[in-house]
């Protein structure tokens, strides 16, 4: 009797053992025609276990338990949910019938979502579909000529240049035409500038007052509803999304070489300014600076052209994207973490981009009734350098002295060196032509952007018609400008001591 229970108590760990050891079922999933179906969902009842099928239709799944029989429940947008019981001995084949419902675009309007069809107001919608490939980093431009009656323009070149948009043009001459943003329910301030093309869901653009009537005045100039990308039931995914492109500028424009612009000057310093003031020492100016003679005159014919535009913004630069996402979760819980880095360099000479993006998206059934979810997005962003112009007069305009600073160097002059008599010639107003590569590295701008977005929701269903939902969020954002402008500077000269 005792070697009997000995055995027993030997036996029962190894019983125990076997029971939670995992299996591997597998299988193929098909649709009426027989054409394999990828991307069902497949969950075993009574536990987390849960996958995908792939592009061929078929799974595998690791289910607990070494026998007996699984549930398995396979479900596809536009098919019917099918049920198979199986002991995993065989592969186990199933076959999907279309679903009798048809299928209807759904946009956000508002507190809820409807079918397309039953919209009167003018909506336009865009998908994470159709953003997946765009190589870019801006969520702004990537909806560039995909938005009917929605204007997307670059207001500038600086690597963090504003990207405008406007709903079915402008209405106000004086006013911000901008629309509204909302953010997975919550209204955020310029929201495309701080979320990466790949955690975007969804964007709808309501265009009409019958459709913006909800958000009163602050709709009048159209609302952006976004939805961010949620986590989905089943196996944990892990998704790399990355891109690699080159940039360069595509059109430069025309400028003189070194004998048409002396030969400018030379006309400009004879008639010209003669005209407008006889008493002029612009012959005497011209005559010091390029020559005083015909022949002097036509050795610019064989000068080396200086061409400003491709120095300051002619090379090559480099822009990369990578964004990493995990995804999964059961009936009861889902959850999206996405991590993106942007780094980009701009055109201009001494620019770049740099950015971090951290999106994590959890939502969870606390009981049959009950659903809440919490949002959290933050934003880490350094931009180098400017564009080419700032605000305020054309001083502060970087392609205007690239276009007009002259494009010849004199002997013994370095292609980064700084000639006061030509700023003292040019200077109009304090609009002196300063050598754009000395120019360049006298300025240092450095700006760093911190953006943390809370949201959280929780949605009580009082009936299948009926549920209450409570929408909140928080937005932090801090903002810091690091300059230093040297006495050659726009900014020096207006507003300092500077040459």
């Amino acid at each position: 009797m005792k070697k009997i229970s000995l055995f027993f108590l030997l036996l029962a760990p190894i019983l125990i053992f076997a029971q939670t050891q995992p299996r591997l079922l597998k299988g193929k999933v098909t649709d009426n025609s027989n054409a394999p179906l990828a991307g069902v969902n497949v969950l075993a009842k009574g536990s987390k276990a849960g996958t995908q099928t792939d592009a061929d239709g078929n799974f595998t799944i690791n289910v607990p338990g070494t026998t007996g029989k699984v549930s398995l429940v396979f479900s596809h947008t536009g098919f019917k949910p099918v049920t198979v019981s199986t002991d995993g001995a065989q592969p186990v084949g199933v076959r999907m019938e279309k679903s009798d419902v048809s299928l209807e675009d759904v946009v956000v309007i508002g507190y809820q979502t409807k079918n397309r069809r039953d919209v009167l107001a003018p909506v336009a919608s865009i998908s994470a579909k159709d953003l997946k490939d765009v190589p870019l980093n801006s969520a702004e431009q990537a909806l560039e000529g995909r938005l009917a009656g929605v204007q997307v323009t670059t207001s500038e070149g600086s690597p963090d240049a504003s990207v405008k948009i406007v709903v079915r043009g402008g209405i106000s001459i004086t006013q911000d035409n901008s629309p509204l943003y909302i953010v997975d329910g919550i209204p955020i301030d310029n929201a495309l500038q701080s979320m990466s093309p790949q955690d975007i869901q969804s964007i709808d653009v309501l265009k009409d007052a019958s459709a913006t009537a909800i958000y009163g005045s602050r709709g009048a100039n159209g609302v952006v509803i976004i939805t961010t990308k949620m986590g989905h039931p089943g196996k944990t995914a892990i998704t790399y999304n990355g891109f690699y492109g080159i940039k360069n500028l595509t059109k430069e424009l025309g400028v003189m070489h070194p004998y048409d612009f002396i030969q400018f000057q030379y006309e400009r310093s004879r008639w010209g300014e003669y005209i407008n003031n006889p008493n002029t020492t612009a012959e005497n100016t011209f005559a010091a600076g390029w020559g005083t003679t015909f022949d002097t005159l036509q050795n610019y014919k064989n000068v080396p052209f200086v061409d400003w535009q491709h120095i300051m913004m002619g090379e090559q630069v480099h822009t990369m994207t990578h964004n990493v996402s995990i995804n999964g979760g059961d009936e009861k819980t889902t959850y999206n973490l996405s991590m993106t880095r942007n780094d980009d360099q701009g055109l201009v000479r001494n620019s770049d981009y740099t950015r971090n993006l951290l999106t994590f998206r959890l939502e969870t059934k606390a009981t049959d009734a009950l659903k809440v979810g919490l949002g959290v997005r933050y934003t880490n962003q350094r931009v180098t350098g400017s564009g080419t112009s700032d605000a305020g007069s054309t001083a502060f305009n970087r392609l205007r002295q690239s276009v007009k600073y002259k494009p010849v160097l004199l002997p013994g002059q370095a292609v980064d060196a700084y000639d006061p008599s030509y700023a003292a010639e040019t200077n109009s107003s304090s609009l002196a032509l300063i050598n754009p590569l000395q120019l360049s590295d006298a300025e240092y701008r450095k700006r760093y952007t911190n953006v943390l977005n809370f949201t959280g929701f929780a949605a009580y269903t009082i009936n299948p018609h009926i549920t209450f939902r409570s929408t909140g969020g928080m937005n932090l954002s801090m903002y810091t400008e690091n300059f230093f402008e040297d006495t050659i500077t726009p900014d020096a000269r207006l507003n300092g001591n500077g040459k």
